[in-house]
């Protein structure tokens, strides 16, 4: 009996822990929150404000988008459940195109809020809500005023029982967790409090805890958007969260008012110079914080940042022929929205206009971006993975060329040693150069014009070669200007008689002599000096945007 009671006991005692436990390990090997360390400086490359530009009110691409969400019938929701993030999509659109408007009102008196906002976990199930509340936020601000399309009664259901993120209660972290919840969550949940309070404020409601001012979510809101704007984005080209953040920020910049407006501004204006530094003719495929895994979508013109500047692109200029193949649940935002980039920032999209290097940095326990770029291509790193807890996603380095492209398997890429990116560093890239300790995929399709044992000459554009080298631990890609492949050739072989020396440095045509350490730890940039010069390798403590001239 004693015996028997022992073990009840200790098996109580265990089951008890086990919670304990659980959140215990979440909180030291789990999360997405930010790291901080250093401020990171801006660096030499000015963000680009000036807007001249002019941008149409519809275009091609826009309609498609909307069409294809008015064509779609929303779904009830269930308590057990997260959302449906179709069902707010179809819901604006509709609206926005007066379409289904008595439908789409009775669809919505039918809808109850079914979880909460913030990350979900195991004591925490129903979390994420704030994905629903984000789209109704602007649904709100959109229509709230317009009784013809959001019906005064819908519109009070949609406060009461549908927007539920409000008051005074403004919260960082995972439910139940000391531990700091995901960026995209935090702009999502503080966001749409902020914005609902603001919008009970100016429609009559005087109760302080709406006040964003006195209770004080207006402050922390901006702290937390100055923090973004000191250490950079922690979720940078995360996929796919860095389409809910962008969202976010867009109806901050839409519907706030006043230094939440401005910053969020400033943070989107930041985010689209770096696409255009990092993207030629829509294919970006750079590396990315979070959805951490042994394998990445291949997809190189498609991504959830990708969406969004496609339809800013089809409103400059209609005759743009551009394809939208996924993402429309973001892009959706960039139709509705009075937001446009910079005219820098459509115009380095479209045509880059000059050569350039750019180094990108991210931050403490992350990677950089570096690329190489001129009017015909665009060299991209791949990054480094900085272990598990960095939530690194190194890629291939990638070659963008002027083509149709649309899949990794398509265009001129190196992995490093193997095929986990977990052990890569994909860093070594400079001028019109790249290397890696892995060899180079070769797109099917593409011939050399001219070749030696080891080294193949491709056309890129009049002028303008890709010279290829390319082993099992050896992958080497230089981009020459030439009147010839013949000569591009000549060149490589004559400056770089040595083979053995491959291994660690190249002479470029160009006049560059680039030393590289393939082994580099992976925190360290791969090319260790240029021209005998000793170089920064010590990626967290980049710049933003740091630009070499040629």
């Amino acid at each position: 009996m004693k015996k028997t009671k022992k073990i009840l006991k200790n098996l109580f005692i265990i089951l008890l822990s086990i919670p304990v436990v659980v959140y215990i390990l979440v909180n030291i090997f789990a999360g997405a929150g930010r790291k901080m360390d250093e401020p990171i400086q801006i660096g030499n490359i000015e963000i680009p404000k000036e807007r001249t530009l002019y941008f149409n009110n519809n275009s091609a691409l826009k309609q498609k988008i909307l069409d294809g969400w008015t064509s779609k019938t929303p779904q009830d929701w269930k308590p057990d459940e997260k959302v449906n993030l179709k069902n707010s999509r179809i819901v604006i659109s509709c609206l926005l195109e007066g379409k289904r408007v008595e439908e789409m009102n009775r669809y919505l008196m039918n809808q109850k809020a079914v979880g909460h906002p913030g990350s979900p976990w195991l004591l925490y199930p129903l979390g994420d809500y704030d994905f629903t509340a984000m789209a109704f936020t602007a649904l709100l601000y959109l229509f709230g005023e317009s009784p013809n399309l959001l019906y005064p009664e819908t519109r009070n259901h949609l406060l009461k029982n549908i927007l539920t993120i409000d008051g005074s209660k403004f919260r960082k972290n995972v439910g139940y967790m000391f531990l700091e919840d995901s960026e995209n969550h935090i702009l999502m949940t503080e966001g749409s409090r902020y914005l609902k309070n603001q919008w009970l404020k100016k429609h009559g409601n005087d109760n302080p805890k709406f006040d964003n001012e006195i209770n004080g979510v207006s402050e922390k809101l901006k702290h937390f958007l100055e923090e973004i704007e000191t250490y950079g984005f922690y979720e940078f080209n995360s996929a796919p969260y860095l389409g809910y953040t962008y969202c976010a920020l867009l109806n901050l910049y839409e519907f706030a008012s006043g230094d939440i407006r401005n910053l969020s501004g400033k943070l989107l204006d930041r985010l689209n110079w770096q696409y255009a530094l990092s993207s030629f003719k829509f294919k970006h495929f750079p590396p990315n914080r979070r959805r951490f895994g042994k394998n990445f979508k291949t997809n190189i013109d498609s991504d959830y940042h990708t969406v969004m500047l496609k339809v800013w692109a089809s409103l400059f200029d209609n005759s743009l022929s551009i394809d939208m193949s996924r993402g429309q649940h973001h892009a959706l935002w960039a139709t509705f929205t009075s937001y446009k980039p910079a005219d820098k920032v459509i115009k380095w999209i479209l045509n880059k206009p000059k050569p350039y290097f750019v180094k990108m940095g991210h931050g403490y326990n992350s990677c950089p971006e570096i690329i190489s770029g001129d009017k015909d291509y665009l060299l991209s790193a791949g990054g480094a993975n900085q272990g598990i807890r960095s939530l690194i996603v190194a890629k291939p380095i990638i070659l963008f060329l002027n083509d149709s492209a649309s899949e990794m398997k398509e265009t001129f890429h190196m992995f490093g040693p193997g095929d986990n990116f977990v052990e890569w560093n994909n860093t070594g890239v400079y001028k019109d150069f790249a290397c890696t300790a892995g060899k180079i995929n070769i797109p099917e399709g593409k011939e050399a014009i001219t070749s030696s044992a080891n080294w193949q000459i491709f056309y890129i554009n009049e002028g303008v070669y890709l010279a290829t080298y390319s082993k099992k631990e050896l992958g080497l890609m230089a981009i020459v200007h030439s009147n010839s492949a013949k000569n591009v050739l000549e060149k490589i072989i004559k400056k770089n008689s040595d083979e053995n020396q491959l291994n660690y440095c190249f002479h470029h045509p160009n006049g560059n002599k680039i030393d590289y350490d393939l082994q580099s730890p992976k925190n360290r940039w791969v090319i260790t000096s240029v021209n005998d010069v000793i170089l920064d390798r010590d990626f967290s403590k980049w710049a933003f945007f740091e630009r070499t001239s040629y």
